[in-house]
């Protein structure tokens, strides 16, 4: 009986055959790479993201995935067999707009606040399992800026505020001395956040004629809003209440004089009457 002669060499050979090939599948799979981009679009308008497989290796199923903490939640796949098929969670909202099973596409087709966050793309290989890569999208809104001042008897408030997603921060440039600044922040349902950034100069005329600067430092970048305190905007109270007074004042002096003058008359003309009468 020559099998246990034989018997030895051929499972040596099988060892070696499934090693190669354990050895050959991690390979490839260390040699898939998987390319994907962050975007940051704005809010309500359309916005892509796109993953790409560096090898040569067909897969079966591409499937998008979104990442939340109670887990990976199944968006649209492809396949060539069943081509797209969207969840209904999405439809309306979602679509593949790059078809292949190499380079993928998602299209949101107006974004809002539930988009943003961060994505999987999942490639089925056929022999080496999943291959994953990650997209995550951002969404802003452009800062809306006011600045503006207000005299008050005292001091003056000059406000500067801004509106964004993120939330933006606001600075001051050229101010003196006798100024105090408080900032406050409000987040709105939309999104956005409202920072408000008030200068309260103590003494108004020293700032007369002179430019106040807001920064508002915005996604890396700084704003410049200027504003300039015009002698012609200027006033104190204290005066214009006395101007007011004094007009006030020579207003009654005018009635009572014209209605002296208007007794007066009356008086003459009914002194002139009864002397006639006599």
């Amino acid at each position: 009986d020559f099998s246990p002669v034989f018997r030895r060499p051929f499972c040596h050979l099988s060892t070696y055959s499934l090693l190669w090939a354990i050895a050959a599948v991690a390979l490839s799979t260390a040699q898939v790479e998987v390319v994907t981009q962050d975007e940051r679009k704005l809010l309500h308008t359309t916005a892509s993201l796109r993953c790409s497989l560096k090898t040569t290796q067909e897969p079966l199923i591409v499937t998008w995935q979104k990442k939340k903490a109670v887990g990976p939640e199944n968006m649209v796949t492809y396949s060539k067999a069943h081509g797209v098929v969207i969840q209904p969670t999405y439809r309306d909202r979602i679509n593949i707009t790059e078809l292949g099973l190499l380079n993928t596409s998602i299209t949101f087709w107006n974004t809002t606040l539930d988009d943003e966050g961060c994505y999987m793309c999942l490639f089925n290989m056929f022999g080496s399992g999943k291959v994953s890569g990650t997209a995550c999208l951002t969404l802003y809104v452009q800062p809306i800026v006011h600045l503006h001042y207000n005299y008050f008897e005292d001091h003056l408030n000059i406000t500067c505020s801004a509106t964004a997603r993120p939330a933006p921060a606001i600075s001051w440039k050229g101010t003196g001395s006798g100024i105090e600044n408080s900032t406050e922040s409000h987040s709105h349902s939309n999104g956005t956040t409202s920072v408000t950034s008030i200068l309260r100069v103590k003494d108004p005329k020293t700032q007369v004629g002179k430019e106040v600067i807001c920064q508002v430092l915005y996604l890396g970048n700084v704003i410049d809003y200027k504003q300039s305190l015009d002698k012609g905007f200027w006033f104190s109270v204290p005066l214009l209440l006395s101007i007011v007074s004094l007009v006030i004042l020579l207003v009654l002096i005018s009635i009572l004089l014209y209605w002296k003058r208007h007794r007066n008359q009356e008086r003459g003309e009914s002194s002139q009457g009864m002397q006639r009468m006599k």
